[in-house]
């Protein structure tokens, strides 16, 4: 999978163990990749939002941690039926990861 382009990455830190960061996506730089949030030891967990209104092309963003202690996010597109994966059109997205 390659990488995604970053737009923007904003981190925020809380009293305690976590952080947050917020990710927007460029979907236009690939529909199936990766994100790397070199801010954390470790990802806990993690969502995806499109940043426009879906399309027949591009519905959804599904947003998943690679192994159990990763920093590496997989980032999958899908169009409307929620099976099939976006291969073209797909849309930017906010990325927001929970971690340490």
């Amino acid at each position: 999978m390659a990488a995604l382009t970053e737009t923007t990455s904003n981190v925020t830190e809380f009293a305690g163990k976590y952080k947050v960061v917020v990710v927007e996506v460029d979907g236009a730089t690939s529909t199936e990749a990766t994100v790397s949030i070199d801010e954390f030891s470790a990802v806990v967990g993690a969502w995806g939002q499109l940043k426009q209104a879906q399309t027949a092309d591009c519905a959804s963003v599904v947003v998943s941690t690679t192994a159990t202690t990763s920093t590496i996010l997989s980032v999958i597109w899908y169009e409307d039926d929620g099976t099939t994966a976006c291969t073209q059109n797909a849309l930017d997205a906010y990325i927001l990861a929970i971690g340490y």
